[in-house]
């Protein structure tokens, strides 16, 4: 099953106005296009596009359907036909003709019962072709950066090109980490839409909500230090909301554990293998500069002949995982990893040991390397520098557009 916060209410649902207004006139004003949403862990993916879904239905000349590729409930959709979600296991490949079936049958399309997948998707493009309905198709698709790359090459070939062959459609789907590499020329040139932290007030109307529900545990005088806390992200906020710790400290500590479990493969979830990685990720979260490999290898694992190849290991599955991203001039965590944790030390005395061993790495460092010391001397959080959340602070209330 899934768990509490995979769990979608639209009572509950916050903000996101101006994403929503950027699609319906994307969706009025072009015969077919794709967006795709990106955002960090925990920044309401997942929930916008249900929400969003939900809206669609308003619109009589849209026909919406969702699919879900990673374990997430809707009690209020469960009788709809179109939506497939799975509160209990990820997609499966062979869950594709089942899904086409019901695509068809929404859209009202003739439908060829085989086992044959090639033919089922010309068969459904020629449909598509022919479809009396003037409703616009609007495919939408949750965490298809995440799914792996033999379950999105399937589903590319087998429900988005079929599609993609229609003159009036759109696809709307989300992802965080790397970027897939697209067969479809609508998915290479399609316009990538960031969705940004909550601002405080829309994080606190959040908690409100929760407390109308009768999920949130957390009296009102809370509200300001949660949305501080939280970041601006949606999961990490409705973590603390509905968690039994009675302290924050206890709170924000179970959502990080939250945000980067989930996050990794299930043989790197069990505890002793968990508490190692996660006190790399911290020792990471204080890092304020984008780093390479020998940046950092010392920091992880000082007097460690193996540090390299660990620090390399520990990289590749942050990449995987997507916690990591490459920002160009090496890697950084995601703001949703780093503005938590750093929160988080900043109460315990792990952060004042972290910051001994950081800025002896960052000493010899510019050391080394003295035509980069003052990019070395940047490696250090700053006492009262800007978060990762102030530093969006400039584009709360702005959907952020790349081309």
């Amino acid at each position: 099953m899934s768990q509490p916060y995979n769990v979608f209410h639209s009572a509950e649902f916050t903000d996101r106005d101006l994403e929503f207004k950027h699609v319906l006139t994307i969706l009025k004003e072009k015969s077919r296009g794709a967006l795709i949403f990106e955002g960090a862990r925990g920044s309401g993916k997942s929930a916008f596009l249900l929400e969003l879904y939900r809206r669609l239905h308003e619109q009589s000349e849209i026909r919406p359907f969702l699919i879900g590729l990673f374990p997430y409930s809707a009690d209020e959709f469960k009788e709809k036909e179109n939506i497939w979600l799975n509160p209990g296991r990820e997609f499966h490949q062979q869950d594709i003709p089942n899904v086409l079936k019901r695509l068809a049958h929404y859209l009202e399309i003739e439908f060829i019962e085989t086992e044959d997948l090639s033919f089922q998707k010309d068969y459904f493009a020629r449909g598509l072709a022919y479809r009396k309905s003037k409703t616009v198709p609007v495919l939408l698709v949750d965490s298809i950066y995440e799914c792996t790359e033999d379950v999105r090459i399937e589903i590319e070939k087998y429900i988005f090109a079929p599609l993609l062959a229609s003159e009036r459609v759109f696809l709307i789907l989300s992802g965080r980490g790397k970027r897939p590499i697209w067969s479809s020329p609508e998915l290479q040139t399609a316009e990538i839409i960031q969705l940004m932290p909550l601002a405080n007030n829309d994080v606190k109307e959040q908690l409100a909500k929760l407390k109308e529900a009768g999920k949130s545990k957390r009296d009102e005088s809370e509200y300001d230090e949660i949305a501080d806390l939280s970041g601006g992200y949606p999961l990490i906020a409705r973590v603390m909301a509905e968690s039994e710790k009675k302290s924050l400290a206890d709170a924000l500590d179970e959502a990080i554990d939250i945000i980067i479990k989930d996050a990794l493969p299930e043989d790197e979830r069990k505890e002793k293998k968990y508490l190692q990685t996660r006190s790399h990720i911290e020792k990471l979260a204080l890092v304020d500069i984008p780093f390479r490999i020998p940046d950092v290898e010392a920091y992880l694992f000082p007097d460690d002949p193996e540090q390299r190849a660990k620090t390399n290991e520990l990289v590749a599955l942050l990449l995987a995982s997507g916690l990591l991203r490459y920002e160009g001039k090496g890697y950084q965590l995601n703001p949703s990893v780093t503005h938590p944790i750093r929160k988080w030390l900043a109460r315990k005395e792990q952060y004042g040991n972290y910051l001994v061993q950081l800025t002896k790495v960052s000493e010899d460092l510019q050391e080394a390397y003295p035509s980069a010391k003052a990019w070395y001397q940047r490696m250090l959080p700053k006492e009262g520098s800007p978060s990762d959340h102030t530093l969006y602070s400039s584009n709360l209330g702005k959907t952020q557009y790349a081309a």
